[in-house]
């Protein structure tokens, strides 16, 4: 992948060893081998870090453009190297493309994870937030604890994120209440989940909760590239730095949830692995599945305004029928004969 240098301005994501920072780039080393951030904040907990901060290229892993900044400067920070030559391999540049969601999404889902509802027990907030998922046509899932499928030693909570909130339901402590198994399997929400048979097979056979219809992210990666390991599923957590751009190590592997009571860093680290899958399924459909059909409505869409002389427009138009009709390419629809009304 081409290497772009930083650029005063920029909000930039830099995974470093062990944690990852987000902030805007304030100032360059004059060799170019350091740079200095402002508004910076730990991207793993939300968290600020006070005062302007410097981050070298030994410590530098990875770094993902989240907003691009101002034009380069032509002050001496900003130069770039004389007769033509590129920056040094130490220079500080970008090792990775412009992240495919942006600051404000990021902060959004940032601001739902903070404030996520924890639910234990069939109390006033259980039933508020009953009342209110039942409005909600749209919802990610995730259960924690659901690998080995109904043998799982502790399936422990179950996630619900809508395009507003999250949930967290402890199922260790309060099992799938039948509120719970009416909208798990109500077929006009739309579900979207990740490797859903685990989590399938714990909701039916431990807690009698079988889901409706879901949209599988796990299923979208391997429809649409064909590249899968059967020795191993590819995780959320990979799924989302491939396709979204998220840093490898923004969720810790070494947070578990069968201990009680939970801890903050345990909910958040349950709220994190169910935020993005709405994200992720749009990305999915939007930019993967339909981007064939997208690119036919663009041909269409501009098959007269690309004309240069208005003659041509208007001779297309004189003719009574739209030949443009005919270079729109096969779109396949899982819809029958019935059901169109033949």
């Amino acid at each position: 992948m081409d290497k772009t240098d930083f650029v005063k301005g920029q909000t930039v994501l830099l995974e470093l060893d062990g944690e990852c920072v987000i902030g805007k780039v304030l100032h360059l080393g004059s060799d170019r081998s350091f740079v200095r951030l402002q508004n910076v904040r730990d991207f793993q907990s939300n968290q600020p870090i006070l005062g302007n901060q410097d981050y070298y290229n030994s410590e530098i892993r990875t770094i993902k453009i989240i907003e691009q900044g101002e034009p380069p400067a032509t002050n001496d920070d900003q130069q770039q190297p004389q007769n033509g030559g590129s920056a040094s391999s130490s220079a500080v540049s970008s090792s990775e493309a412009v992240a495919k969601i942006n600051l404000e999404n990021i902060q959004t889902i940032f601001d739902r994870i903070d404030s996520h509802t924890f639910i234990h027990q069939t109390d006033m907030k259980y039933h508020d937030a009953i009342k209110y998922l039942k409005t909600q046509k749209l919802l990610a899932l995730a259960v924690e604890g659901a690998e080995g499928g109904r043998c799982a030693e502790n399936p422990s909570l179950l996630s619900i994120a809508t395009p507003d909130r999250i949930f967290i339901f402890d199922i260790m402590w309060m099992s799938v209440t039948k509120d719970l198994k009416a909208i798990l399997a109500n077929p006009r929400i739309r579900r979207v989940i990740h490797n859903g048979r685990l989590a399938e097979d714990v909701l039916k056979h431990r807690f009698g909760a079988p889901l409706g219809r879901c949209f599988d992210t796990l299923v979208a990666h391997i429809a649409t590239t064909k590249n899968y390991d059967y020795q191993s599923e590819i995780s959320v957590e990979k799924c989302l730095a491939k396709y979204l751009n998220l840093p490898g190590n923004f969720f810790d592997p070494n947070i578990t949830f069968a201990d009680r009571p939970l801890t903050e860093p345990q909910r958040k680290a349950a709220a994190k692995n169910v935020a993005f899958l709405l994200t992720l399924q749009d990305y999915f459909v939007h930019e993967v599945m339909l981007e064939p059909f997208y690119a036919s409505c663009n041909r269409y869409g501009t098959s007269l305004s690309s004309n240069a002389d208005a003659i041509h427009t208007v001779i297309k138009l004189n003719k009574g029928r739209n030949d443009d009709l005919h270079d729109i390419e096969r779109f396949e629809l899982n819809v029958g004969g019935e059901e169109l009304g033949e």
